[in-house]
């Protein structure tokens, strides 16, 4: 058969009801096992990308963990003024042994290193960072921190947050505001919860603290 012939015949073929019916189903049927193929594929693929993104969250929660955990012996003091060509050391030390009347006082050994970090602003101080040779320097300072309020009611002493747990507790303090919450604190790093039932919850993790300010929001 040539292939005028074959064209003749095709069309012929064509113009019949029972076989272009029958082509459809074909054609149909293609479709379809076509179209299932590519809706299992998307929700393979959907799977591997649930699956990455909670990694990366478990990796981002890790590495936030650890680099609050680098930070256990340091304070945020905020709301120091600046003074031009200040000794911070001297500063420091005045504040947690005069004003803070620490017992047993703080010596230079004690103190690892203190600076002031942030671009200078003419409207407000930079924060002062003062990291303790240990631990339990940086405890004996915080344990005494409300008297900070007779002397220097400015001056505030805070644990040194990481960003994102930062972020957090500015969101629960807005909360508290909006009485969403009766309050919050930090304590070693987590960020501490108290509801309007008087239960106290504890954000350990980034992950702790965003499914607790959730749930505040939506009781």
């Amino acid at each position: 058969m040539d292939l005028s012939s074959f064209v003749g015949a095709l069309t012929s073929a064509l113009q019949d009801t029972q076989v272009r019916a029958c082509l459809s189903d074909i054609v149909g049927e293609s479709f379809r096992q076509e179209l299932i193929s590519l809706k299992a594929e998307l929700k393979k693929k959907d799977s591997v990308i649930e699956h990455l993104d909670r990694r990366i969250e478990s990796l981002e929660s890790q590495n936030d963990a650890l680099e609050q955990y680098t930070r256990r012996n340091s304070i945020r003091v905020t709301g120091l003024p600046e003074v031009e060509h200040e000794d911070i050391l001297d500063r420091t030390l005045k504040i947690v042994n005069e004003d803070l009347e620490v017992n047993p006082p703080i010596s230079i050994m004690d103190i690892d290193r203190v600076h002031r970090v942030g671009r200078r602003n003419p409207d407000r101080p930079r924060s002062v960072i003062v990291k303790f040779s240990t631990y339990r320097g940086r405890q004996s300072v915080m344990k005494m921190k409300k008297n900070i309020k007779a002397r220097l009611p400015s001056t505030f002493l805070n644990e040194d947050l990481t960003k994102e747990r930062s972020t957090f507790l500015y969101k629960a303090r807005q909360m508290k505001r909006q009485k969403q919450i009766t309050d919050c604190w930090t304590h070693d790093g987590a960020i501490v919860f108290k509801d309007n039932n008087g239960k106290i919850h504890s954000g350990r993790t980034l992950w702790d603290c965003e499914n607790l300010l959730a749930s505040f929001v939506k009781s």
